[in-house]
């Protein structure tokens, strides 16, 4: 994996309710160069942008919102056509919105909501806690074929459905239904999974990504 060129840096947008640490380290580790904003201002600036989180739907949209980076996020992804990345709740927030716990808006950059997912015990339980194997699916032309079939760190509750298929670039199964792991729409990429916890398979797509997405 050689380290990544192509892009000037990395901006992370940080809620100030989820530990980043882990994800700046991914990201530095395939050699980009990561800076970390608070702040609407922060996110006008950034090249490529990354919303991870971690928690509860609503109080993440609600921060999004009322502090006016949800709109500047918006006009990153929509208006300027710039690459943007959601990572686990961060990718649920470029949804319309989430029925957990009542209805939330989202970002609105991936049509479809996030709902519940639904118990198929004995072997899957909710919370979705622990490595899934993450199949790609035609839609995927951003990542390389050695990607499908290995292994993510997920950790949910909730999974976004996508009211369009072509937004479906890779899946995973959860008793007898598939779940989206990760999502593409344009300039804009999501995975349901933790890159970041997911060792060398996480680091790969990370890499792949940052060359690729435009």
């Amino acid at each position: 994996m050689s380290e990544v060129t192509s892009l000037r840096k990395v901006t992370i947008v940080d809620l100030e309710i989820q530990n980043i640490l882990s994800v700046t380290n991914a990201f530095q580790i395939i050699g980009a160069q990561v800076n970390v904003v608070r702040d609407a201002a922060g996110v006008g600036d950034a090249d490529f942008l990354v919303l991870p989180g971690v928690g509860a739907y609503g109080n993440a949209a609600e921060r999004l919102h009322a502090s006016g980076i949800g709109a500047a996020i918006r006009e990153h992804a929509l208006r300027k056509r710039l690459p943007l990345m959601g990572l686990c709740l961060g990718m649920q927030l470029l949804a319309e919105g989430s029925e957990e716990y009542g209805f939330h808006a989202g970002l609105g950059l991936i049509p479809g909501r996030v709902v519940r997912l639904e118990d198929a015990p004995p072997a899957f339980r909710v919370p979705n806690i622990g490595w899934r194997e993450v199949v790609l699916t035609a839609h995927s032309a951003l990542l390389p074929r050695s990607l499908s079939g290995c292994s993510f760190y997920h950790v949910h509750s909730f999974h976004l459905q996508c009211a369009q298929a072509s937004d479906l670039a890779g899946e995973s199964q959860f008793g007898s239904a598939k779940i989206a792991s990760i999502v593409h729409h344009a300039n804009v990429f999501g995975t349901q999974f933790h890159p970041e916890k997911s060792q060398d398979a996480g680091l790969d797509l990370l890499h792949a990504v940052l060359q690729g997405l435009r």
